[in-house]
């Protein structure tokens, strides 16, 4: 009976750091939102050399949470009907929760520098909590799964 109780916890904590994960990429999305309400407004007061071409994405496949950086420039003439989307992923490295900022701001605009700087400091929180909580998820489902085959 004990067993069962632990597992049923364990379930319930389970539960609630699901929806955690939910709330985390909640707030990743508001994050980047917020960029991109910035940048958008920027965007219309500059001249094309000036504009913005950086893009945040967050991404959820099933419970864990991706928030990646591209750079999308625009190549070919609008008129002549060549223009084409050219877009580069930039990397993060692989060890660390977020970006190196000084590759980062590489891309970015001068007026947008700050606000990029912001925007990936809330994202490597962001990332940096999700990876606790899916951590703790795995151990809680090996621990359900040892509690399962006990009965």
């Amino acid at each position: 009976m004990a067993n069962t109780m632990q597992v049923n916890d364990l379930g319930e904590i389970k539960a609630a750091l699901e929806r955690h994960m939910e709330s985390l990429h909640k707030r990743a999305m508001a994050v980047v939102n917020e960029y991109y309400e910035f940048r958008d407004e920027m965007n219309k007061q500059m001249d094309w050399p000036k504009k913005s071409s950086l893009k945040p994405r967050v991404r959820q496949r099933g419970l864990s949470i991706a928030a990646e950086w591209y750079d999308k420039r625009w190549y070919g003439s609008k008129a002549k009907g060549t223009r084409r989307a050219f877009t580069t992923y930039i990397a993060k490295p692989r060890t660390a929760n977020g970006y190196t900022l000084s590759k980062l701001l590489e891309y970015a605009q001068d007026w947008e520098k700050d606000k990029v700087a912001e925007t990936e400091k809330a994202l490597t929180a962001i990332r940096y909590e999700a990876g606790c909580v899916m951590k703790a998820l795995s151990y809680l489902n090996s621990a359900i799964e040892k509690g399962q085959a006990e009965k």
